[in-house]
């Protein structure tokens, strides 16, 4: 409150002790002449019960405050949760740095929130699980969206880890977002991890500047593969059979959804196009940035050999917007939470009629999540029945 809030609470005070008093003595009354009388009776009237459109727009306003209140309170209870202090960041980091100790695997049917932290808060609101779709009012402290049961579940799903030394994974877009969160915990876990990305010069960068690198970089294989380019698809199986004993888990990551031009991806290509440049970290040059020449061999044209092919395919213009310099679009140095491109198109495919659709864009999708999967899956299989483990 300001000084003249505070002068008015001051004088609805007095002026509620006079009216108490004058209720206990009407006949104090008798000190005012009709006139003010009158007045006075109109307006504790007005004040108990206005007229009839002024007293609806009264219980309106009150009851807007009241919802706008308990909202505020509801979304300070969402506000406080680990997850959105996370989306806050600037940058996202990867949990469980280091996996437990002693890792034992157990039941977690009947997994509880860690009793150091704060317990369950409430909101005034029904909630809807994202999950389950169940209502609910508990608010879990790590997740904003999650029922008590679903919440548990998925906190000790976030942080448990398995022993797989010895296992071969293969990670197709690795490089950022949930990919790189799943090459990551298979690192810790102790899995050999054959990472597919069309920058994998970026995508050794970002492995190396993790706290652990130095304790799996020996594990770390990054392949530069476009998943648009079939040939290359079929002669990185090829070098994948020729090259591991064993393959016991393929990941299928990589995915089209939006379309994005080839100034999306110009601040990276710097450092792709010096498969030399040393990463940030002294000891980083160990990584495994793999350059394989089945994959490199004329496999892609308007690029030398080597790990930068699949880099340049992302400067090809395929459609006549690509010919295009939209760079305020694309403003230099303006990087999202996961160090990407911000990208200030107003209008991208998912907001576009079927026939807007390039036939580019729907044959690159395709290739992608479609495709790809298949020829990995295929070609792969003899080398995954190389060993009989029964999980793979």
């Amino acid at each position: 409150m300001n000084a003249n809030d505070d002068d008015l609470a001051e004088q609805l005070r007095a002026a509620t002790e006079l009216l108490e008093s004058v209720a206990q003595d009407r006949s104090v009354l008798a000190n005012l002449n009709t006139e003010e009388r009158s007045r006075l009776l109109n307006a504790a009237g007005d004040v108990f019960c206005p007229d009839v459109e002024e007293r609806r727009q009264q219980i309106r306003a009150r009851r807007r405050r009241q919802r706008s209140e308990k909202a505020q309170r509801d979304q300070a209870v969402l506000d406080s949760t680990g997850i959105r202090t996370l989306r806050a960041q600037e940058v996202f980091t990867s949990p469980n740095v280091f996996p437990p100790v002693g890792f034992v695997q157990t039941d977690l049917s009947g997994a509880t929130q860690d009793p150091d932290l704060e317990p369950f808060r409430e909101t005034s609101e029904l909630q809807h699980c994202y999950v389950c779709k169940e209502k609910y009012s508990q608010i879990h402290f790590f997740y904003d969206q999650l029922c008590p049961p679903c919440a548990q579940l998925n906190y000790a799903k976030r942080t448990e880890s398995a022993d797989l030394s010895g296992r071969v994974a293969l990670l197709t877009g690795g490089r950022v977002k949930i990919g790189y969160q799943a090459g990551i915990k298979l690192l810790r876990a102790g899995a050999h991890l054959v990472v597919t990305t069309r920058f994998p010069q970026d995508s050794a960068q970002r492995y190396s500047q993790e706290p652990d690198f130095l304790q799996w970089q020996n594990r770390l294989e990054i392949y530069g593969l476009d998943l648009r380019h079939t040939p290359s698809v079929e002669a990185f199986c090829s070098h994948m059979v020729s090259t591991h004993s064993r393959l016991d888990y393929i990941i299928n990551n990589a995915c089209q959804t939006v379309r994005r031009p080839p100034e999306f991806y110009e601040h990276m290509m710097d450092r792709e196009r010096n498969a030399q440049n040393e990463l940030s970290q002294p000891d980083a040059n160990s990584a495994a940035i793999a350059s394989s020449p089945a994959v490199g061999a004329g496999a892609l044209v308007h690029t030398a050999t080597g790990a930068g092919r699949s880099a340049e395919i992302s400067q090809l213009p395929l459609l006549p917007e690509d010919h295009l310099r939209q760079g305020h679009l694309f403003p230099d140095g303006l990087l999202d939470q996961d160090l990407q491109q911000v990208d200030l198109r107003e209008i991208n495919s998912w907001r576009l009629n079927l026939a807007q659709v390039s036939t580019v864009e729907m044959l690159e999708t395709q290739l992608v999540n479609a495709v790809a999967p298949f020829v990995l899956n295929a070609r792969l299989k003899p080398l995954m029945l190389q060993t009989s483990d029964h999980d793979k």
